[in-house]
């Protein structure tokens, strides 16, 4: 029935910030030889090849295979000609930039929401994308988990932010972070530059997920899209289902 497995990253695939374990590696290049899948993160393109790319970079005919979507789908890369090539990429102006870390620390001060101890700087530039990441990825996970279980923090913020940034799309994600995009340049808008790309019908592609909540990075595929969804509670069930595929 599905022909595109489309998978969120960190607790879907991986560990957050974290190397594929290797029972999902072993999986991840079985699903490979069936089936075309698309990865899409947060995070920028270095902590795929961390993360999962490294893993299986030594298998070509594998890699034709995989689509990577950096920074909620504002990139796409697919594997061409021994490399990987950048079809897209939705960078701001240093204008656009800094008027959205401005908002973003005026939201913090007002709100009194500086957290005592910084691991790096707390609105960090993607290029395509600002993310307000309040203990950084290399913040304990521990202390990540602990900052905010409930989000009305980072709720607050992106109330207190929304109408100054009203042309750009402000999404939460999991634990500490809040993600700021071109308006419409999301994962559903990566779905549908998916479609496009490999002719894959919408039907046929099922997207696998941790955490799809309104105002959550999840959230725009089903929304707009109606695709098809896999709930996930943690990488075991991601590879339970991943084994499904493969029967």
């Amino acid at each position: 029935m599905f022909k595109m497995i489309v998978f969120d990253m960190d607790w879907t695939l991986t560990p957050s910030r974290w190397e594929m374990e290797p029972s999902m590696i072993t999986l991840f290049k079985e699903l490979l030889k069936k089936y075309k899948v698309w990865v899409i993160s947060w995070w920028d393109f270095i902590q795929f090849q961390i993360q999962i790319l490294n893993f299986i970079w030594d298998d070509e005919e594998l890699l034709k295979n995989l689509y990577i979507c950096p920074t909620c789908s504002t990139k796409m890369y697919i594997y061409k000609d021994k490399n990987w090539e950048k079809l897209y990429s939705y960078d701001f102006t240093d204008d656009e930039k800094n008027h959205i870390k401005e908002i973003f620390e005026k939201a913090i001060n007002d709100l009194n929401l500086k957290p005592e101890k910084i691991y790096w700087e707390l609105v960090e530039d993607r290029w395509t994308q600002v993310t307000y990441a309040v203990l950084w990825q290399q913040a304990p996970r521990e202390l990540k988990s602990a900052y905010d279980p409930d989000f009305e923090k980072r709720k607050k913020i992106r109330d207190y932010i929304i109408d100054d940034l009203t042309w750009f799309d402000i999404l939460i994600w999991w634990s500490t972070s809040i993600d700021v995009t071109r308006k419409w340049v999301d994962k559903a808008y990566g779905v549908q530059k998916l479609i496009e790309t490999t002719w894959i019908e919408k039907n046929q592609i099922i997207f696998v997920w941790d955490a799809v909540f309104s105002g959550w990075n999840d959230f725009p595929p089903l929304e707009k899209l109606w695709i098809t969804t896999k709930k996930v509670f943690n990488l075991q069930d991601t590879e339970e289902f991943i084994k499904e595929l493969l029967k």
